[in-house]
This record gives C-alpha cells, sequence and structure tokens, in this order.
C-alpha cells in the first residue's frame, strides 16, 4: 500500500513538473547558456552575491535539466550552475570578472552570453534579483541547521543541510543502527524495496528527444569566426575539428582475430551487473563490427547506450557505421574533417557526395587511411572513394586506388575493369575506356554502372552499338528507376537506342532535358539525311528543344548543307553582335540562303577574317555591289575570285601582263584605241568591220583555247 501511495505521489509530481533544458556552448570571447523554458513563460534576471540568477515569473519554478551543460564548457567563466533549494532558480557564480547579457532568441528560448568586463551603462539586468512571484526570494546564503535543536521550527524545504554534518562528541552511531534495523524489517515485510546505489535509471531523468526547435544555432558555425570589418584572424585563433586519430583508427580494430572469432568477440559480454548494457563493452563490441563492416548491426549495438553518454563517441561510430554500409552522411560529425590527418581525413571523405573545390582536401592523409583499411573494406569502399577523386579530376589518386583494390584478395575484376573506364574516359582516351567497359560487361553484365560505362564510351566516340545494350538496360530500368543509378540508367538507355538506329525509340523514352542535347548530338552525326530532315525539321511554330549551343550549330550546318536555311535560322534562334562570332557566320549563310543580303551584311557588321570577308563578298554580289565585293575578296585572301569579279564589272585592265596570249588579246578588244582616229563615215564603217573580224578571231581562238567543263 506504501508503495502504491508513493507511485502515485511520483506521478502525480511529474505530471505538474515542466522541464526546461538548458543547453551550453564555449565560444572565443564568451560562455553561452541556452534554455528552453515552456513556451509562454516569462523569466527575470538579477544579480546576486555570488554572480547572477535566473528566474520564471510563475507562481513555480521549472525543473531546470542541467545533465549535459558541463560537458561543452569548462568552469573559467562560470564557476558553478545549480537550482537554488529555496526558490527554484538557476543560481550562476562567475569565476570571472563577467557580465550576463540576456536576450530572448525566440517564443520560450532565452540565450544568456557571459562576457567578460563590465556590463553596459545602464543594464537592467545589473540590478539585485526581485522577488520572484509567488516564491521566496533567493538567498544570497544557506542558513545553517543543528539537528539536535529540537526547538528548531523551520521546515526541511526551507534549508539545504550542511555536509558532512559536525556532530562533535556526539556519536551517530545508534542512530544510523536503528535506521538500518528499521529498514531492513521494512524490506522483509515487502514495504520498503531495496536499491543499491549507482544503479543507472532504467529511464533517464529528462527526456531528450529532439524537439521541432532543437536544432537551432545561435551564434557562429564551427570553425567560422565572426569579426568586425577589416579585423584580423590569426590563423591558430580558429578552434580545430578535428579528432583524435586513435579513435576512429579502424585498422587498427581487428584484434588479429578471424573473422567469425571477431564476431563472437563482438556479441560476448555486453550486459554488466543488473542485466544492463556495459558502455565500454558496448563501445568494443561497435569497434569490431565496424571492423567486419557491418554497418546496420553496428547502429543496433549503439541504440544500446543512453543518449548523452560516451560523448562524441558514438556519433561518430553512428555515422561509420553508415559509411561502411556504402552510405553517405552529410550530416556527419566528420563533415568538417576533410583537412585533418589520419583516419578523420578518410571517413569525412566518405560521408561528402563530392569533395568541395579547392585546396580544403587532405588528399595524401585519405589515401594512406585507405590503404590501411583491411583488404574487404577497401575493395568495398574503393569504388565509391574513385568516383570523388575522378570528380575532382585527379587521375593518379584512382590509379592508387584501383591498384590497392587489385591487391586485395578475391577482388571482383568487373568492378576494377570499371573504374579503369571511366579513368580512361575522363583522360580522353575512349578507345581504352571501351576496351575496358566491354571486359566490365563482359565479366558481369547485369550490372547497371558497367552497362552505362559501355554506352557512354560509345557515345563519346559516336560509334554505333548493338541493339542488345538498349534491351538489357530497358530490362533494369524499373529495378533501377528511382535509385542512386536510375538517373544514369535512364540517361543510357536513351543514347543506346539513338547509336542502334532507333532514333524514334529513343526519343519515345521521353528523354530528361539534360539528355536531350546529347540526343541531338547523336542525330546529327549519326542518322541518314531522311532521319535527320524528318526530325530536325521542325514545325512552323514548334519550340525549339533546349540543346546545348555547339549542338544547335552543328545541326544548323547540317540543314544549311541540305538547303534549309530557314529551318537553320529557327536552331539558332535570335542572334545579337554580342553572339559568338561563328555564331553570327552561320546565321549569316542561312540569310545568304534566304537571298536576304542586308540582314547578312547586318550580322557580318564588324566581323574581319577570312570567312566573314567571304560572306561579305556573297552578300555584295547579291546587291550588285561589284567593286566593294570584289575588295572584300582581295581580303579574304580569294584573288583569282576578285579578278573575275572585276572582268564582270568591265575592267580587263588589271590581267596580269604573263596571262595567256589568248585572254590578253582579248581583253585588249575592250581598249579605247590608241593613234589618230579615222574621220569620215566611209572610214569609220572599214574601222568597225576590221574591229569586228578582230574581235570574232579572238573569241574563237580563246575558246578553242579553254576546254569544254566536264559532265557536259
Amino acid at each position: 500500500m506504501i508503495r502504491a501511495l508513493l507511485l502515485l505521489l511520483a506521478f502525480t509530481v511529474q505530471a505538474q513538473a515542466q522541464t526546461a533544458r538548458v543547453l551550453s556552448g564555449e565560444h572565443g570571447d564568451f560562455t553561452r547558456l541556452v534554455i528552453e523554458l515552456p513556451a509562454g513563460m516569462e523569466w527575470t534576471v538579477g544579480r546576486t552575491k555570488t554572480g547572477y540568477a535566473f528566474a520564471a515569473r510563475a507562481g513555480t519554478q521549472p525543473d531546470y535539466d542541467l545533465s549535459t551543460v558541463w560537458q561543452r564548457i569548462p568552469r573559467a567563466r562560470l564557476a558553478d550552475l545549480a537550482v537554488d533549494p529555496t526558490s527554484g532558480a538557476l543560481s550562476m557564480v562567475l569565476g570571472c570578472d563577467c557580465h550576463v547579457f540576456p536576450f530572448e532568441y525566440r517564443g520560450g528560448i532565452v540565450v544568456l552570453d557571459i562576457k567578460e568586463g563590465p556590463a553596459p551603462k545602464g543594464s537592467a539586468f545589473e540590478a539585485a534579483l526581485p522577488l520572484v512571484t509567488g516564491s521566496p526570494p533567493i538567498p544570497d546564503t544557506i542558513p545553517a541547521y543543528d539537528w539536535l535543536d529540537g526547538r528548531s521550527t523551520s521546515s526541511p524545504t526551507d534549508f539545504s543541510l550542511p555536509l558532512p554534518l559536525d556532530t562533535g562528541t556526539v556519536s551517530l552511531e545508534p542512530l544510523r543502527d536503528e535506521l538500518l534495523e528499521q529498514i531492513a524489517k521494512g524490506a522483509a515485510d515487502g514495504v520498503v524495496d531495496m536499491e543499491m546505489p549507482g544503479k543507472p535509471p532504467k529511464q533517464p531523468a529528462f527526456d531528450h528527444a529532439e524537439l521541432p526547435w532543437s536544432h537551432i544555432r545561435i551564434g557562429e558555425n564551427p570553425g567560422v569566426t565572426v569579426t568586425k570589418p577589416g579585423a584580423l584572424i590569426a590563423e591558430d585563433a580558429l578552434p580545430s575539428a578535428c579528432v583524435d586519430p586513435k579513435l576512429v583508427d579502424l585498422a587498427t580494430w581487428g584484434d588479429d582475430l578471424l573473422p567469425h572469432e571477431l564476431l563472437v568477440a563482438a556479441r560476448a559480454d555486453l550486459y554488466g551487473e543488473f542485466d544492463l548494457p556495459d558502455e565500454d563493452s558496448v563501445l568494443r563490441s561497435s569497434r569490431q563490427l565496424l571492423y567486419l563492416g557491418f554497418g546496420v548491426e553496428t547502429r543496433q549495438h549503439l541504440a544500446m547506450l543512453v543518449d548523452g553518454s560516451s560523448g562524441d563517441t558514438v556519433s561518430l561510430y553512428r555515422s561509420m557505421a553508415h559509411l561502411v554500409d556504402g552510405e553517405t552522411d552529410p550530416q556527419s560529425a566528420f563533415a568538417s574533417m576533410l583537412e585533418c590527418e589520419g583516419p578523420p581525413a578518410l571517413w569525412a571523405a566518405l560521408a561528402q557526395d563530392r569533395f568541395p573545390p579547392g585546396p580544403a582536401v587532405n588528399r595524401d592523409a585519405i589515401l594512406q587511411a585507405f590503404l590501411a583499411l583491411p583488404a574487404h573494406l577497401r575493395r568495398h569502399l574503393g569504388p565509391a572513394l574513385a568516383e570523388k577523386f575522378l570528380a575532382r579530376d585527379d587521375s593518379e589518386a584512382v590509379r592508387i586506388i584501383r591498384d590497392a583494390m587489385e591487391r586485395s584478395p578475391d577482388v571482383d575484376q568487373g568492378t576494377v575493369a570499371l573504374i579503369d573506364a571511366k579513368a580512361s574516359l575522363q583522360q580522353g582516351d575512349a578507345d581504352a575506356a571501351q576496351a575496358h567497359a566491354e571486359t566490365a560487361v563482359a565479366l558481369d553484365g547485369d550490372s547497371a554502372e558497367n552497362l552505362v560505362a559501355l554506352v557512354e564510351t560509345h557515345f563519346h566516340k559516336l560509334q554505333p552499338m548493338d541493339p542488345q545494350i538498349a534491351d538489357a538496360l530497358m530490362a533494369i530500368r524499373g529495378e533501377t528507376r528511382g535509385g542512386q543509378f536510375g538517373a544514369q540508367v535512364d540517361r543510357a538507355l536513351v543514347l543506346a537506342l539513338a547509336l542502334s538506329d532507333q532514333i524514334q525509340a529513343a526519343f519515345k523514352a521521353d528523354p530528361a532535358p539534360s539528355v536531350l542535347s546529347d540526343l541531338w548530338r547523336v542525330v546529327e552525326a549519326r542518322t541518314a539525311d531522311d532521319d535527320f530532315l524528318r526530325h530536325a525539321v521542325l514545325t512552323a511554330g514548334a519550340p525549339r528543344p533546349d540543346v546545348a549551343a555547339e549542338v544547335a550549330q552543328a545541326l544548323s550546318d547540317r540543314l544549311l548543307a541540305l538547303g534549309f536555311p530557314d529551318a537553320a535560322l529557327v536552331w539558332l534562334g535570335p542572334v545579337a553582335a554580342s553572339d559568338p562570332v561563328e555564331l553570327r557566320e552561320t546565321a549569316a549563310k542561312a540569310q545568304l540562303g534566304r537571298r536576304d543580303a542586308r540582314a547578312a551584311l547586318a550580322l557580318l557588321d564588324g566581323l574581319a577574317g577570312a570567312e566573314a570577308e567571304a560572306l561579305r563578298a556573297k552578300a555584295l554580289l547579291l546587291l550588285g555591289d561589284l567593286s566593294a565585293a570584289q575588295s572584300a575578296l582581295s581580303r579574304a585572301g580569294d584573288s583569282e575570285t576578285a579578278s573575275r569579279v572585276g572582268l564582270w564589272e568591265g575592267n580587263w585592265s588589271g590581267l596580269a601582263p604573263e596571262s595567256a596570249g589568248q585572254w590578253q588579246a582579248t581583253a585588249d578588244l575592250a581598249q579605247p584605241l590608241e593613234g589618230a582616229q579615222i574621220t569620215g563615215l566611209l572610214g569609220r564603217g572599214n574601222q568597225t568591220v576590221e574591229a569586228s573580224l578582230a574581235a570574232r578571231d579572238a573569241i574563237d581562238a580563246l575558246l578553242a583555247d579553254v576546254p569544254p567543263p566536264d559532265g557536259n
């Protein structure tokens, strides 16, 4: 009955109490406390003789959870933090000449910054703490109590006992013996529950669950120091985010045991006294499971520990458990350790989807830690790590990882061949990449990665491929959709269909916008003229597909060669004077194909060079400006065509003296006669007849000298 009443009383007190969690953080020039009050509760801060006090303006104070305060801050500025036993307020004892500056971040979250130096003038928080509504004032000293004085009328709740008690010559042994005897009788009768000291509670005293607003960050991010404009930051002033390399050195966790022996050891001695998980044993077991590569099992073991135990070790091991399973972990505790020395750099590299740009990657530490891994983890983690170095264009690091994998026993040669294919493709050696990809497919034709690599090598060479590759990709498309390789398989399927002359099926495969440009590149390079025109000549009003500029220009060039200038202009789109020279020249060719000389000249305005001058000459010929056209041809270096244009203009005097005699004789006919002029009708008539006969003879000789064109 007594136990039932005590249990009911405990539940009643817990139901009425409200918990205020107190968090802490150490910053460069101040110490921060964050108090999470129940919603709608007002608060106050004031001075005491030993420092400051924080209290809620309510009938009762909340239960302040101080369990994690001293895990993150030293006792330099804040010497002590305790709940006052009389008023329930939060008492802060300062260990320096500091002041407290409080502010409310938002409703229910109060921030207390402990900064060195005097408080700002006029600070309202330097006044003595007023009486808390509904609570007695916070005492500055703890009243002493003489337990031998039976006349004392003080309630036990009005003081805290100074321990140990000073009893002088009075012995407490009789009292202690009597208490032990009565407790033993109560235990024998079942009235009192005996509990050994030091046994941890089955449930934590406070609820540490993550609340929706628990992930706010007040102040600077780790590793980032906010200063006044123009201030300089010393290099060694930034806090180091690196952990001790020995803490995460997985290569040393094998204990020279065989895998089955290590698995047995990992499952032994997990529980200690009273069948509670032993923290050290759980961490040891987690290390052994991580060495074996059992990530899920490691997370299950770590879940046995109470939240907040073992500091940051549990969070590090939990992240490693995700990483050994081949997953990335962007929220990993290793996220900021890419520049560290030793194994932390490796785990930070595996946690990232890709390396950040710049030098903030300790390449040597990553590779050294990878080479130290056991063989089975090198085989398992190597491909993902090589992929990250491929994205960084570090072929030497990829080669080191590849060689380390190949030296491992029982290595999958298909995986090595796939890495070789990707590395060769990135280096521009499409032939070698294709050979490696074909080897990978021959070893494992059901692998999505192998098939994708083979398609990419054929695409880079714009080489036709077997339709069976497209069929294989179609078969595995449903399995990979929505997964890690889903988008890559979809792209490879579209390109495989196009490279196997199934253009219509490739377009029906619903290519993503990022794949459409490459599909049109295959259409331009591989299809016959009829199929090309069927797709490339867009219907009136149809939007132009979103393709890369070089692909659009290549499509336009082929359309111009086939005599479709209007369709070419649709692919080019609007062309401005600020566009590249090649684009403007292609647009000018299309306008000349439409015989719009003025539009072509506008596109060529300001351009120089042989190609631009030749196009300009064609436009000028269309407009009949033969003199300007001749000048443009001369600037283009086409002197022969420029000479012919001069002849069309009627100026044959420019023929070179060394020209053939028949050409020179014909040219002389166009020159005015020199010497005396013949007068009289009969003289002029004779002269005309003689000139006509001479012209006929010269033209006959010229025609006889020039061979007719072939094929006519």
